[in-house]
């Protein structure tokens, strides 16, 4: 597979997804550098592979992948950013990769119904919230409100978390190693099944993250209607 690498720095967002999209229709890889004020790179491409080096504005790989590739267990686009990335990361994402080898900012995988977010530094608020299915890892610690109203999918934290810590949770399940000032509404600590061991033996090492899965507690809902009496 060749590549292409595009600089962003004098293109409009418009005209860099044009040309990483033209690109991955090729077959080429694509690298993008100077992206850093670019916000929406990536957006809705459901395959290929992009490589940012540096930091991401916000918004990158919102809407990647389809239903169908879910549907279908298919890959999907793989992105990897070799710096920091801004909000709204992998926002309404149906399938795919995104890796950060930095840290992220807030609201990270919002509504995202599937593939898979690894961000190998600290993250902010809200991630995960109204979570989907998609796969969320932090590997390092995270802000408030981590997976607000998240209706299904996982959330593993190998760091620290702030308030309200699944708050208003009603599926899905959050994994965490460190610390949280506080759970949410809704939200109850549960112990590891063995099942819960093997599924992050598997996540973990599958990104190279060396953390004890036996220091995980679970974070699960006390109820799955909680707003009906």
């Amino acid at each position: 597979m060749g590549e292409v690498l595009i600089d962003a720095y004098r293109l409009s967002l418009k005209e860099v997804n044009a040309r990483i999209r033209e690109a991955i229709a090729k077959g080429f890889k694509v690298k993008v550098k100077n992206a850093e004020r670019v916000y929406g790179l990536a957006a809705g491409i459901d395959g290929g592979e992009v490589e940012v080096e540096g930091n991401i504005g916000e918004r990158a790989a919102m809407l990647i992948g389809r239903r169908e590739q879910k549907e279908r267990g298919e890959m999907g686009p793989k992105i990897v950013i070799n710096g920091n990335a801004g909000a709204y990361l992998a926002d309404n994402a149906w399938a795919g990769e995104v890796v950060v080898r930095g840290s992220a900012g807030n609201h990270i995988g919002v509504y995202a119904y599937g593939g898979t977010v690894v961000v190998y530094g600290d993250a902010g608020d809200g991630v995960g919230q109204l979570l989907k299915g998609a796969t969320v890892i932090v590997d390092g610690s995270v802000g408030d409100s981590v997976g607000l109203y998240m209706v299904g999918g996982t959330v593993v934290i190998t760091g620290d978390a702030g308030e309200a810590l699944g708050d208003w949770i009603v599926g899905g399940e959050i994994f965490i190693a460190g610390e949280c000032k506080g759970l949410g509404n809704n939200a109850q600590e549960v112990s590891l099944t063995d099942q819960d061991r093997e599924k992050l033996k598997a996540l973990l090492g599958k990104y190279g993250i060396n953390t004890n899965v036996e220091g995980f507690r679970k974070i699960i809902p006390i109820k799955l209607r909680p707003f009906y009496g």
